[in-house]
């Protein structure tokens, strides 16, 4: 009852943020190292005005999980036939994976700028790795036990409880001072550095390293035109 309770009160008050532009949730560029911040960064150009929010349907949702591996092939397409025919269980996947997600990023940023993160962030997590956990099963594989969950016909678990027990495991295992935000403008993507020497700076060299690398080039060569006489 708690569980049903919590996600009916949070849901009421997701921001929704819609684009004309397509969603390239099942194309996006895997950059987070983690599952979870890699669904932290299915929301593009945070405080932009090209913010993109690639999870507007729950389609979406789905077509992310399947590009992460999250859900195979047969599995993915039961879950999009289910959304289709409005089965109930579905019928709130998408702000489910929006408070998830938005819960994720803000315990990301928090972390990664030397902030406490927000309590309701953090019992977010906890309440999705709770429910996550009652729909799994603890199966034995060759090297241990993982947690597995339906597949035919799939859950919303079956999609968020990967994610969120990702957030969960590397809040409580990870090595902090590697979670990180990119530095380029108005980006907001987290990553996991997992370079030897913790030095890397953004999501990816060749798109926001980049762009950097040509603001300040812009910016010397405005500044050495100022200084011609």
């Amino acid at each position: 009852m708690e569980l049903t309770q919590f996600f009916s009160r949070s849901i009421s008050t997701m921001p929704r943020i819609y684009s004309d532009n397509p969603s390239r949730a099942g194309s996006l560029h895997l950059i987070g190292d983690v599952v979870a911040l890699d669904f932290a960064n299915t929301s593009s150009g945070r405080g932009s005005s090209q913010h993109l929010d690639h999870l507007r349907e729950p389609l979406h949702v789905v077509a992310w999980a399947h590009h992460v591996g999250v859900l195979g092939d047969a599995a993915s397409v039961q879950a999009q036939a289910l959304i289709e025919k409005n089965d109930p269980a579905f019928r709130d996947l998408l702000p489910r994976a929006l408070m998830l997600r938005e819960a994720i990023h803000g315990i990301g940023e928090s972390v990664a700028t030397g902030n406490t993160p927000r309590q309701a962030d953090l019992r977010t997590v906890a309440i999705a790795c709770a429910s996550a956990i009652a729909a799994a099963d603890l199966t034995p594989t060759d090297d241990g036990f993982r947690w597995t969950w339906p597949t035919d016909p799939p859950l919303p678990e079956t999609i968020l409880g990967p994610v969120a027990l990702s957030a969960a495991g590397l809040l409580r295992e990870g090595d902090l001072s590697r979670l990180k935000k990119c530095g380029g403008e108005h980006c907001g993507w987290l990553f996991f550095d997992l370079t030897k020497n913790n030095s890397r700076r953004w999501c990816d060299m060749a798109v926001c390293g980049n762009r950097q690398k040509s603001k300040r080039n812009r910016q010397r060569r405005t500044f050495a035109a100022s200084e011609e006489p």
